[in-house]
């Protein structure tokens, strides 16, 4: 799977297993289908159409999209060389546009070959096998069950937390004290897993070992004092499971130290400073 900067190449690979079926009914090669004023459309032709369509065509049967798109084709292959036999092809504008449209795909192609050197399957394995390092070195893959104790300010948690300290039962003070719907349970939030909670909660709470308790935390709700009661280590997703996440992250590396390195060896001088707002 690469990563592919090019949209018609996103929109060919979300085609691929329908035009797979597809090519089995149709002969996609270099048979002519249609002639304009002499000049070929094969069936390469339109099948290159039909899968820059984009994805959202997927479904679509070929015997339904097929004579529409070639009757595009034809349309467009007649406006152009209108285009041209009024001389368009030679104006500014055109070769302005030209100008830019090779820019593009020049920066597209050039990105890709640079990606699809980095994005070996030997580098995704690497990826994968130091992901899975930090994976199961922060414990974030483990499944917990916790309970907290919620009050309004800093210094109540601060209380609480003293109090806790001292040996008093957490989830009697939670009876007592905790503003949230967990607090008639003694606070128990039950088994959840890190991307369950708030980011700052969950921070706090896969900061302890079963038995410790927290100082004061404060997540968007309010402020917590958390008592981890148990940790179950589950296990960790295959490269499978991230292979996707993994590629698009190497892809994005390769992407920006490329520019950095061409920027690097460049002589870059901006002679106009940002304009000043009106």
């Amino acid at each position: 799977m690469k990563f592919v900067l090019a949209a018609a190449f996103m929109a060919f690979m979300a085609w691929a297993p329908t035009m797979a079926n597809a090519q089995d009914d149709v002969d996609t090669g270099s048979a002519v289908v249609a002639t304009v004023n002499g000049e070929e459309i094969t069936r390469d032709d339109v099948v290159t159409a039909i899968i820059a369509l984009g994805a959202e065509y997927q479904d679509v049967p070929m015997e339904y999209i097929w004579e529409p798109i070639l009757e595009q084709i034809i349309n467009r292959k007649l406006i152009a060389e209108a285009a041209r036999e009024s001389e368009l092809d030679s104006s500014e504008a055109y070769l302005q546009e030209m100008a830019m449209i090779e820019e593009e795909v020049l920066q597209q192609m050039y990105m890709q070959t640079r990606v699809d050197e980095e994005l070996t399957d030997e580098a995704v394995q690497a990826a994968y096998e130091n992901w899975l390092v930090e994976y199961q070195a922060t414990g974030l893959g483990d499944e917990v069950r916790a309970r907290h104790i919620l009050v309004a300010s800093k210094e109540e948690a601060e209380a609480v937390a003293a109090r806790a300290a001292d040996g008093e039962d957490f989830a009697e003070l939670a009876k007592e004290l905790s503003t949230g719907p967990s607090g008639v349970e003694g606070g128990d939030l039950g088994w959840f897993r890190y991307g369950d909670m708030v980011q700052e909660f969950a921070d706090g709470a896969y900061a302890l070992q079963p038995g410790e308790i927290s100082g004061p935390v404060e997540s968007p709700f309010g402020w917590h004092v958390i008592k981890m009661e148990e940790r179950s280590g589950l296990d960790a997703p295959t490269l499978q499971d991230i292979e996707v996440e993994l590629r698009d992250t190497l892809a994005r590396d390769a992407i920006l130290a490329e520019i950095d390195s061409l920027r690097a060896d460049a002589e870059i001088e901006i002679m106009e400073p940002v304009p000043a707002s009106q």
